[in-house]
């Protein structure tokens, strides 16, 4: 086992890590992902820090991270939000959401063969990233205004459950 591995692991074991934040997978319910995606949604979980929704007929997915950045977190949102502005995506603040937020589209174009839509919150260290995204040989459905407003509830309550 590499230096980088055994460190990753000796993090993980620290208690204080994940005392204070949810496992993703209860962020966002069964009925809920069924609802927003319109179908039976499977569930995906990815970990702790990761948890997937998806209508696999459709292509259509919805992904819920959660990582603890500790206090320099208003930096790094801040660096993910540029970051994202500087390719070309939909991007803009999300009051009432979380201590700092933002909405970030993709819509299908030339440059992007599928779509995103979701929201990157700040709430208390951790970093929550809620996304819905689509499959670029099926159904046009995430990258659309419709959705991102469909996700926006969905997205304050996840915040909320941290």
């Amino acid at each position: 086992m590499g230096m980088t591995k055994l460190i990753l692991l000796s993090a993980l074991a620290v208690p204080g890590i994940w005392a204070q934040s949810h496992a993703a997978c209860d962020l966002v319910h069964q009925d809920e992902a069924n609802q927003l995606l319109g179908g039976e949604a499977l569930e995906i979980k990815v970990g702790p820090l990761g948890c997937g929704y998806s209508v696999r007929a459709r292509g259509i997915r919805l992904t819920i991270t959660l990582v603890d950045v500790g206090s320099t977190v208003k930096d790094f949102w801040a660096g993910m939000k540029a970051q994202s502005a500087k390719r070309g995506f939909l991007v803009g603040d999300e009051p009432g959401m979380g201590a700092a937020a933002y909405a970030e589209m993709i819509k299908r174009s030339a440059q992007s063969s599928a779509g995103k839509a979701g929201f990157v919150v700040v709430k208390g260290e951790t970093l929550l990233q809620i996304f819905v995204t689509d499959a670029a040989e099926k159904e046009d459905f995430a990258g659309k205004k419709e959705t991102l407003d469909k996700l926006r509830p969905l997205a304050k309550k996840a915040a909320e459950r941290i």
